[in-house]
């Protein structure tokens, strides 16, 4: 029986270089997962990433209605309220959760559950690069909501349009300030503790 090496898949290249068996430059944050593995924070920042995914499906209706609603010139950009809120409770994970190692397992629960649970919507995040627009817009200098709310009305085909900027302005701040309150409902322990 000959075996042929036509494939170098298998093939493993080793260097005499001490810094080859150097640890990747994010295993600091490979090292805390794995030190608060099974810890209540990171069963709480599992649940909070599943939790804000539910809430997208409990909040739809409301992109439709009051101070979200826009007229039927508008209805069309639905997608664009979405990839906001979507947007905002990212911001709000970022900016409110304690600590990298529960922000990041907060996001990839986020992101994993709704990749499960509304796999249509997780597609849109990538393919409408919205998502680029309003990072963007958030690290630039001045107001983040205004700046935000800006990109919102562009998106949505009329960067003018004073409807438009509040309608993102109001979607900006209440995805952002309901991951917040839900912070604080978890009660997340000091780091320090064990």
């Amino acid at each position: 029986m000959t075996t042929e090496y036509n494939d170098d898949r298998d093939v493993k290249i080793f260097s005499g270089d001490s810094d080859a068996n150097q640890p990747p430059e994010d295993s600091e944050y490979v090292k805390l997962i794995n030190e608060k593995k099974g810890s209540r924070n990171i069963r709480r920042a599992m649940q909070l990433g599943a939790s804000l995914v539910m809430e997208i499906d409990r909040s739809m209706p409301d992109l439709n209605n009051g101070m979200f609603s826009l007229s039927d010139d508008y209805d069309p950009m639905l997608l664009n309220r979405s990839m906001l809120m979507v947007f905002s409770i990212i911001i709000g994970m970022e900016q409110y959760i304690p600590g990298k190692a529960l922000e990041g397992t907060a996001l990839n629960v986020f992101y994993d559950t709704l990749k499960k649970e509304d796999p249509k919507l997780y597609d849109d995040m990538s393919a409408t690069g919205s998502l680029t627009f309003y990072y963007l817009a958030y690290r630039r200098d001045g107001d983040p909501k205004r700046r935000v709310a800006q990109a919102f009305a562009m998106l949505c085909g009329d960067e003018e349009s004073d409807d438009l900027i509040q309608v993102g302005e109001a979607i900006y701040h209440r995805y952002r300030h309901m991951v917040r309150d839900y912070v604080e409902n978890i009660g997340f322990e000091p780091e320090d503790q064990p």
